[in-house]
């Protein structure tokens, strides 16, 4: 029996939202040391600490469910390349700013290595918030809306 919680060991399946109707199976873990933000649906931190004495070291992370502004090279027009610069501080302003910053994942990693994310800054949802700002697409994964930003 597990002290802190009273628990036998065993991962629970809970529904997370947005998908209430399917279980998952799921952790939910703190960002801890320097987060580094490398644009509006990438960053970086020194440890995640998912509990029960384990950490993953130097894990990156992409939020699910958005697409952002490519920045540098890979952005297609100087509009883009401003979009991604704002998106990126956009998401740094939430993270830094926050009091809580809970990172969960469902999925694992995904097809570059990184674990494909949500993230949530004092209780505010950072991929549904980017969307809202209009910094960001909604994305399922598979192929990118190629509409100019």
């Amino acid at each position: 029996m597990c002290d802190s919680c009273g628990c036998e060991g065993e991962i629970k399946t809970t529904p997370i939202p947005p998908y209430p109707s399917r279980e998952i199976r799921a952790w939910v873990a703190k960002p801890k040391g320097n987060i580094r933000v490398y644009d509006g649906d990438t960053f970086y931190s020194d440890t995640l600490d998912v509990g029960w004495g384990a950490s993953l070291n130097k894990p990156k992370f992409r939020i699910m469910g958005i697409d952002t502004p490519e920045k540098g090279w890979r952005a297609k027009t100087d509009r883009e390349r401003e979009l991604s610069l704002q998106a990126k501080k956009f998401l740094e302003d939430m993270i830094f700013n926050a009091k809580d910053v809970l990172v969960y994942s469902e999925d694992g990693r995904g097809k570059y290595g990184r674990w494909l994310v949500n993230v949530v800054c004092d209780g505010v949802d950072a991929g549904k918030a980017l969307i809202a700002a209009g910094l960001a697409r909604p994305y399922d994964g598979g192929t990118k809306d190629t509409t100019p930003w």
